[in-house]
């Protein structure tokens, strides 16, 4: 019996420290070592552009403000004045797996690592951060059209004033 256990716990040490877990029939590199800004329910970083600001929409697809919110969120991500500027990406609390078919507004489940630098009070919950996660703008419930241009406007003028901050940090 005691050489059975042992046996056990050689070859669970053995297996839990392997360096590689699946996702979806997919093997990637444990991620865990990166300071990334969002995780999915895997711990899996999730990308985010460099280049534009980024539009969090964290929802649940049982949530029917939710869906209400969503062709909202893209018809007016489509305009000229903001199509280049953000990147929207939905964080869904009630489901199993990332949802990756639209490359434009990628869906991807949450870790609970992402409620402690973004609390989620209810759904729909929507921050719009820089590139490096700052946060300009938080949003508690769902946005109308008018509202969230409003938003976006306001996100733009606090992320130039942000920008040019940190140019004069970096100053001598």
């Amino acid at each position: 019996m005691r050489s059975f256990l042992i046996l056990f716990l050689i070859t669970f040490v053995l297996f839990s420290c392997n360096s590689e877990k699946k996702q979806n029939n997919v093997t990637t590199a444990n991620p865990k070592n990166t300071n990334a800004i969002l995780r999915d329910k895997f711990g899996n970083p999730i990308p985010l552009p460099k280049d534009k600001l980024i539009i969090l929409n964290f929802m649940a697809y049982s949530c029917s403000a939710c869906m209400e919110e969503l062709p909202v969120l893209k018809k007016v991500l489509r305009e000229k004045e903001f199509k280049d500027k953000f990147k929207l990406i939905f964080i869904v609390i009630d489901a199993d797996r990332n949802d990756l078919s639209d490359k434009e507004f990628p869906v991807y489940t949450s870790s609970n690592e992402n409620y402690v630098r973004f609390p989620v009070p209810g759904t729909p919950t929507t921050y719009i951060i820089t590139p490096d996660g700052k946060k300009l703008v938080y949003i508690v419930g769902a946005v109308t059209e008018k509202n969230l241009k409003m938003f976006l406007k306001q996100a733009l003028k606090k992320y130039e004033k942000y920008k040019k901050d940190q140019k004069e940090q970096k100053a001598p």
